[in-house]
């Protein structure tokens, strides 16, 4: 191996071997030190049961413990069962529904996560959910951040895999985010400045929701109702693009209300929530709704001291509509300016990309970049530029990033 690095200096030869067997070393140990912990956890089990009896509360922690070293050494089957028996510890000592059981319902899904395993994954992370509603209640506010952190959890879920087989953690997304809204409406302060960010999560999942289904449809088997019985909801509606629409923008509206309540008042925030409203209206094809909001949105501009810096900010960019990464900042890893280059297109009224042209005559692309190229920017919508009370046309140059070409 020391002859790939070409070098001839023995002692730079002699330290890279000792750090190579330092390095061997450590990952021994590691591994030696887990199945040392497992086995004092396995000691310190058997010693509280023989003294406290084998539904002690005291084999808790341990419990726990033995199944998270378990995990690390990839033992996941072992893993398990020390999840499974301390979950049922704290079901025997504290209740069937006990707040106690949650962490370990939470690492059984992870493990059948990692397994692979996304149908028992998915009953325990369910588990976790009604535990919690039994306890603190449906339309409770403190369970927002029990639901934001599932919606994070299932996210992990739905991006680890296969987009073909992904649906389920998407609808479960779906229904977490209308329980939200219902909690939201009910009980948030629209003037409290986490209230936008929390409606605008629900409007990312229906658009989530909406693009999957344009690229991937609906499973074939499911006749698809995206309320599932797991959550208990009473609402079952049919899955159609008019439901998300409608529910992302009542989302939208909100973060708009919210913005505007906000002290002190932040002119910029006010102006991009109500063009991120009218981008909602113009990808779902309701021209006359978007024109609305872009009118509000110019309104506000105009009211400004630097409007005609706002207004280029804000509709002469090109913004690129997507409301699952809505920052539309250029990386700044100098690297990626390697295989940066810009391209020139019109953005039509309604946000497409049209006349694409590559603008680097020092870089000549293949026909597979050229056409990667134009399926990424034709796939995707743009907030067109707008004046005088309408969406316009316009030209612009923007930058691409040609995919890294594995050697």
């Amino acid at each position: 191996m020391l002859n790939l690095f070409n070098i001839s200096n023995p002692t730079a030869v002699s330290f890279i071997r000792k750090v190579l067997v330092l390095f061997v070393i450590s990952q021994a140990t590691n591994a030696q030190d887990n199945n040392s912990n497992i086995e004092q956890y396995l000691e310190e089990i058997d010693r509280i049961e023989a003294t406290e009896g084998a539904y002690s509360a005291e084999l808790s922690d341990v419990l726990m413990s033995l199944g998270m070293s378990y995990q690390e050494k990839v033992d996941y089957e072992n893993a398990n069962l020390a999840f499974q028996r301390g979950m049922q510890l704290e079901k025997i000592n504290y209740g069937l529904f006990s707040l106690e059981q949650t962490p370990y319902l939470r690492e059984i899904a992870n493990n059948h996560r990692l397994l692979g395993d996304w149908e028992q994954s998915q009953k325990a992370i369910d588990q976790f959910y009604v535990v919690n509603e039994k306890n603190f209640g449906e339309k409770d506010p403190r369970m927002i951040p029990i639901i934001e952190s599932l919606l994070a959890w299932h996210a992990e879920s739905y991006n680890a895999r296969d987009p073909r087989d992904s649906f389920p953690s998407l609808a479960a997304m779906e229904t977490l985010a209308r329980k939200m809204h219902v909690i939201l409406d009910e009980s948030a302060d629209l003037s409290d400045p986490s209230t936008p960010e929390k409606y605008l999560k629900i409007g990312k999942i229906q658009y989530m929701l909406a693009r999957h289904i344009k690229d991937f449809g609906l499973p074939q088997e499911s006749g698809m109702s995206i309320t599932t019985e797991r959550y208990g909801t009473d609402r079952n509606v049919p899955l159609t693009s008019h439901n998300y629409y409608g529910r992302g923008s009542a989302a939208l509206q909100k973060v708009v209300k919210s913005v505007m309540e906000q002290k002190p008042p932040i002119l910029l925030d006010q102006i991009e929530a109500i063009a991120n409203l009218g981008d909602w209206y113009l990808i779902f094809g309701q021209s006359g709704s978007a024109t609305k909001a872009y009118s509000l949105a110019d309104e506000l501009i105009s009211s400004a001291s630097d409007a005609e810096e706002i207004r280029a900010k804000i509709f002469g960019a090109g913004k690129l509509i997507n409301f699952d990464n809505p920052n539309n900042e250029i990386p700044s890893d100098q690297n990626m300016n390697l295989n940066l280059v810009k391209v020139s297109m019109t953005i039509s009224r309604s946000g497409s990309a049209l006349d694409i042209n590559v603008k680097n005559e020092d870089r000549v692309l293949s026909d597979d970049e050229e056409l990667a190229l134009r399926k990424y920017f034709k796939k995707r919508r743009f907030r067109p530029s707008f004046s005088e009370g309408k969406t316009r046309s316009m030209n612009i140059v923007l930058p691409y990033y040609l995919p890294k070409i594995e050697a």
